[in-house]
């Protein structure tokens, strides 16, 4: 892994230089009045040939004239003349800098390569540290450095959330409301291109620094896989999330693929695999990222358990939060009846006792029976985290609703579970509600929407948390290495036909049918005969994938008689359609009867390496797209996790009377797999097992196809 990089010159200068300063308006303008507008205490020298004095202070002619060497250089000129300001700087007049310039490769030119080529190199050789280029700077709080041009972000509050996004003009969006929300944040960072500094060594940075304690992140792309998952794992061990919005998920990046697994992984489902093993939470929008920064800035600690309650005054609001909660796939608490009659005694008529809790006229007409209500779910064993339906005061019309407010947060400060409210609908907040909300230490969540998913997402990275600290104490996986003769085979070819993968993953303990490779009708017969009948008749030929589209399967072959036919119809069709091609032989190999169609895979990832899939539906797993992904390798119980997260799992418990699947028996296949996709992760590409028939008592692969990384 590469190791993280220092950025503490670069985030938190304590001299600038603008290099391509203008006292005409402009993005150096714009910067110089936004520093002194912060009243930033670190010198700052503009500089420009054509000037002798600007904005009232001395204007140097180069980097080279400064009196000292800088923390900071913000450069505002085109590229050209950027590196032209480089290979004139052999002695490194700054310590880091910011390249705001396009033209450092982003849109593939070759030009464009070497100037970013040219960057990295003087970063490694000078030691100095750039952020950017092609980006619109960044902000730390605490060194008073608005090194952002855009003065409507000028008042910027302190606290506790950093930023780290690829996009500059999102970023100056995002930070704009989250001022309106009145969070306060500590840095912001737009990482550009990240020719030098990237992702993971800003969400480094933030993680130690003792001021921030939830990380944004809005990420197109990472460079870094391995240290992306050490950056996350990090956070875990802190106690801090990491909220990430992601773009991508239309990406087209497995249409190509040779196997199913590599068409249904994209380059976006494994992202999400690294981010439900590793405890980042990831975020659908904008909106959604906000009301995770709030609920997670708010908080005095994190849930016990992922069973959520909510409480409303409106029936059509209960209605609506179920509806939501089903779609989010949040854990709806399932009171105790003590609780509901409780409840149901204490309100009286016009409530709507369960959860969602509607309290009616009971719980908007006395504080008394509010908090009572709130006590009473607060002891429900059943309940780990309450939300409950309140807004943010505009005016001081309402005292009694403000009062309530106060009062709930006295018992958040008491609580051993945690405490957010929530409007029905995403609201504008005043500079009274900004005061109030200062005052009162609440999360205040926009909109029912949002809300259910970021309870969601608290629930969910509470257990990371606890999961995590259980990992530590545990054991690590130790891979055992692959054989010999299993190398061998990975090595001499780009597609194994399916004997071969047999193999392979029989070496590897992967349960499989009963089958044998026949180059001859005879051995063919005599291999039907030592199975029993009925067979399935596979042609196996090098560099076949999808058989059935040349007619290179038969199934259920009764007789002797079928099994001669299929042989001779498949011959000739393969010959047909592929005259210069030579055949391996056919597989005859037992038909399984019974079970439940499931699909087993792994895919490399250039940037986080091997993966495991497991989903429900055999031939159809493409239309369905039923799959859960995890990185290889995994331990029993997150194959247990990766089998119960599809929505097929019904069919594997028993449907309609069918007998349950033997799920220990498809976690071992899950496990093996994985660990045999992570051993040889240097060798292969992707492994298809399509389908694994599980029965109630174990499991088997009946067709396979391994595509490994060879060259040829």
């Amino acid at each position: 892994m590469t190791p993280f990089r220092d950025l503490s010159f670069l985030l938190d200068p304590k001299s600038v230089a603008i290099v391509g300063a203008s006292p005409k308006a402009g993005w150096p303008a714009r910067l110089w009045a936004n520093l002194q507008h912060v009243r930033y205490p670190g010198k700052i020298y503009p500089v420009n040939p054509n000037y002798e004095t600007m904005w009232g202070v001395k204007c140097y002619r180069s980097l080279e004239e400064l009196p000292q060497v800088v923390d900071h250089a913000v450069i505002i000129i085109p590229a050209d003349r950027v590196i032209e300001l480089l290979r004139n700087s052999p002695r490194a007049p700054f310590r880091s800098a910011t390249i705001y310039s396009g033209g450092f490769g982003e849109g593939g030119d070759a030009a464009g390569l070497r100037r970013k080529e040219f960057l990295q190199a003087y970063a490694r050789e000078k030691n100095v540290r750039f952020c950017g280029p092609n980006c619109m700077g960044l902000v730390s709080t605490r060194s008073r450095a608005m090194l952002f041009p855009d003065q409507r972000m000028a008042d910027i509050r302190d606290g506790g959330l950093a930023i780290v996004s690829q996009s500059g003009g999102l970023l100056g969006s995002l930070v704009r409301a989250a001022l309106s929300w009145g969070i306060g944040l500590s840095y912001l960072v737009t990482s550009g291109n990240e020719a030098d500094a990237e992702l993971s060594d800003y969400l480094h940075h933030f993680l130690n620094d003792e001021r921030t304690k939830v990380v944004g992140a809005f990420i197109e792309g990472v460079r870094d896989g391995e240290k992306f998952i050490a950056v996350a794992r990090e956070a875990l061990n802190l106690g801090k999330p990491i909220v990430a919005l992601k773009v991508g998920r239309s990406a087209k990046g497995g249409a190509a693929a040779m196997a199913h697994t590599g068409a249904l992984a994209g380059n976006d489902r494994v992202f999400d695999a690294v981010c439900r093993q590793n405890g980042i939470v990831r975020v659908r929008n904008l909106d959604e990222l906000l009301n995770c920064a709030e609920l997670f800035l708010n908080l005095n600690h994190l849930p016990p358990g992922r069973k959520t309650a909510f409480v409303t005054f409106s029936g059509g609001l209960r209605g609506l939060l179920s509806d939501l909660a089903q779609d989010a796939e949040v854990e709806l608490s399932q009171l105790k009846p003590e609780t509901e009659t409780d409840l149901q005694n204490l309100l009286g008529v016009g409530s709507s006792v369960g959860n969602p809790l509607d309290t009616g006229w009971g719980g908007l007409s006395s504080q008394e029976t509010y908090l009572k209500c709130v006590h009473l779910l607060l002891d429900d064993p059943q309940v780990d985290l309450l939300a409950l339906q309140e807004e943010l005061p505009q005016s001081n019309v309402r005292p009694d609703k403000e009062s309530n407010l106060l009062a709930l947060a006295e018992v958040a400060k008491k609580s051993a579970k945690p405490i957010a409210v929530y409007s029905m609908i995403t609201q504008s907040i005043n500079h009274y509600g900004l005061e109030f909300k200062q005052g009162c230490r609440l999360p205040f969540l926009q909109g029912a929407e949002n809300m259910v998913q970021t309870m969601k997402h608290l629930a969910i990275f509470g257990e990371a948390v606890q999961a995590h600290a259980e990992r530590q104490a545990q054991p690590r996986i130790s891979l055992k290495p692959l054989a010999q003769e299993v190398r061998e085979k990975l090595t001499a070819k780009k597609i194994l036909n399916e004997w071969e993968a047999y193999e392979v993953l029989s070496a590897c303990g992967i349960p499989l049918s009963k089958a044998f490779l026949a180059t001859s009708l005879a051995e063919a017969l005599q291999a039907a005969e030592s199975i029993g009948y009925p067979v399935a008749l596979k042609l196996c030929a090098p560099g076949v994938v999808h058989k059935t589209e040349l007619g290179g399967v038969r199934l259920n072959l009764q007789t002797p008689g079928e099994l001669q036919l299929a042989w001779r119809q498949m011959e000739t069709a393969f010959q047909a359609a592929a005259p210069t091609s030579t055949l391996d032989g056919f597989l005859v190999q037992e038909m399984v009867s019974g079970g439940v169609e499931t699909i087993l895979g792994s895919i490399y990832d250039e940037q986080f390496g091997p993966s495991v899939m497991f989903g429900v539906g055999g031939k159809f797993v493409e239309l369905y797209q039923d799959v859960a992904f995890r990185l290889a390798p995994v331990t029993r119980d997150q194959a247990l996790k990766m089998i119960r997260s599809v929505k097929g799992f019904p069919l594997l418990a028993g449907f309609r009377g069918e007998p349950p699947v033997d799920l220990d028996a498809l976690c071992e296949a899950i496990v093996s797999l994985s660990e045999l996709a992570a051993a040889g992760a240097e060798l292969f590409h992707s492994i298809d097992i399509n389908p694994f028939i599980c029965l109630s008592h174990g499991g088997k692969a009946v067709d396979a196809v391994i595509v490994t990384r060879a060259k040829r």
